[in-house]
């Protein structure tokens, strides 16, 4: 069985094979009520901050691009990948996403209200993605290679 949270409101979605019986289910989910609440929490709380960060303005943006180039630059040689190209995007569930097949790379333009160590991680992070497409574990072996510290950078990120 999985369990999934819907953004914005948190509603709860339950997967669960056809011969599993409602008890079973109900209580896969009663012994999840905590972490659904607080998980509910976290969103509402991410969405309250999503409507109070206004669009970015040009000089804004311009500023993220500069700093996403910075990254790139920066760790494109080291990972020995290309990025076809960058875009920026408002984005409302994700901080990047990475078309494999044709190397084009989003970046939330929300990372521009988090420090710089946030934007960098998800640079390689969306990078690695060009090397290994899931996040399966030569992914995290990989993120573990090029920058140590991500799991820490993801924690810090949700925690903001």
């Amino acid at each position: 069985m999985n369990l999934y949270l819907k953004p914005p409101d948190g509603r709860v979605f339950v997967t669960a094979p056809r011969q599993a019986p409602a008890a079973g289910i109900r209580e896969f989910v009663a012994g999840r009520l905590d972490w659904i609440r607080a998980h509910q929490e976290r969103m509402k709380n991410a969405a309250a901050r999503r409507e109070e960060e206004p669009e970015l303005t040009k000089e804004q943006r311009d500023r993220l691009r500069e700093r996403v180039a910075f990254f790139a630059a920066k760790w494109e040689p080291r990972m020995g990948v290309h990025a076809s190209a960058w875009t920026l995007r408002k984005m409302k569930t994700r901080w990047g996403s990475c078309t494999v097949n044709t190397g084009r790379i989003r970046i939330n333009t929300r990372l521009y209200f988090y420090p710089d160590e946030s934007l960098e991680y998800i640079v390689v992070h969306e990078l690695c993605h060009l090397l290994e497409p899931s996040h399966n574990r030569r992914f995290q072996e990989l993120m573990t290679g090029f920058l140590p510290d991500w799991k820490d950078r993801r924690r810090r990120m949700r925690s903001e």
